[in-house]
């Protein structure tokens, strides 16, 4: 089936950050690393995606002209050349993968001093960076092994041996290696698998890299508190579901939900509307100290009498008259506005009850 270029653009501006844009035109690699960096680097690729979906649209339709276009790239080139759009790309994916893979090993499970520790970001850390690499690399219109990436990422393993922040030599490395050894143009489009294949295969390596993220939070995220105490994240989330503040958001919460109930999302708007006082009335009765119900007899009456107590005339202390020159011009400003506002009503009400 023809893919739409205006289902694109709408799966974009309202999904896109979760890459389901691209998981539509088939190109789940790119869907999944969109998804696990928030929109390509939190938004950027989102941004990018923005004039370059078309060519996408007819890479997934096998667009005649855009084919010849390609073939003839591909006469000229022996293999993809590498952007620096892409170059960033690959780089930030490894550097991401290698460096949560490092956080990620429960070090509280060895001791502080324990080779198991070294053994395990040796063997796991440049590991992760070659998938990180393979997997930009492998974007599109072309592709390569991931032996060329893993053969660079693992010539830096003895530089962990020293030191834990290496990563991205790691993937300046593994990045070359492909660039150099493994990449080539992709000039049959990928077999095609069934959605349910597809999905499971997302959410399998979801899962991975989201207990990557799990495991780096339990063991090893530590927050300090204003006694320069280290807590563990842990600790600290399960302690915040205890607090008075949790409990207080809780309250809210409820009320909310009971306020829907009784009145509806409409009548939650309307509140919402009215606490965001678009046309100043709440802020113009506090400045007059007036209730809602006031008249407009009430309303020239406190303003007449707040007048004449802040007119700057009345103050000779220089500092005494320029307060009361801002709190003179407060009151003339909360005036106009409750008498335009009850103006207004009383012209609709009016009108209502013509048309009645």
């Amino acid at each position: 089936m023809a893919k739409s270029l205006f289902v694109t653009y709408f799966l974009w501006l309202f999904f896109g950050l979760f890459g389901l844009h691209q998981f539509y035109l088939n190109r789940d690699i790119h869907s999944f690393l969109m998804w696990m960096t928030f929109g390509g680097y939190f938004g950027c690729g989102w941004v990018r995606d923005l004039w370059r979906i078309p060519e996408y649209v007819k890479d997934a339709n096998n667009d005649p002209k855009y084919l010849e276009i390609l073939a003839e790239k591909m006469r000229k080139e022996a293999k993809p050349s590498t952007g620096y759009i892409r170059a960033s790309a690959t780089i930030i994916i490894a550097d991401i993968l290698g460096y949560l893979v490092v956080s990620a090993i429960p070090i509280e499970l060895f001791s502080e001093d324990s080779y198991w520790i070294t053994l395990l970001t040796i063997v796991l850390a440049p590991f992760a960076v070659a998938v990180g690499v393979y997997a930009v690399g492998n974007v599109g219109r072309q592709r390569g092994s991931l032996k060329g990436p893993l053969i660079g990422a693992y010539l830096t393993a003895p530089l962990y041996l020293f030191s834990q922040n290496v990563v991205f030599w790691t993937s300046l490395s593994s990045n070359y290696f492909f660039n150099n050894y493994s990449k080539q143009w992709r000039r049959t489009p990928p077999k095609r698998r069934s959605l349910c294949r597809r999905i499971s295969i997302l959410i399998f390596f979801g899962l991975i890299y989201l207990s990557l993220w799990s495991s780096w939070f339990y063991f090893n995220c530590s927050v300090v508190d204003k006694n320069e105490e280290e807590i563990k994240c842990r600790d600290a989330a399960k302690n915040f579901l205890k607090s008075p503040i949790w409990k207080e958001c809780t309250k809210v919460f409820d009320e909310l939900k009971l306020y829907i109930q009784i009145h509806g999302w409409s009548g939650l708007w309307r509140e919402i509307v009215s606490a965001l006082d678009p046309q100043g009335e709440s802020n113009a009765l506090k400045v007059l100290n007036l209730p809602q119900t006031a008249t407009q007899e009430e309303i020239t009456s406190t303003y007449r009498r707040l007048s004449r107590q802040w007119h700057p005339d009345k103050h000779k202390d220089p500092n005494e008259k320029i307060r009361a020159q801002e709190m003179f011009i407060e009151i003339q400003n909360a005036y106009e506005i409750l008498s335009k506002i009850k103006r207004q009503r009383i012209k609709s009400r009016n009108s209502f009850d013509e048309n009645d």
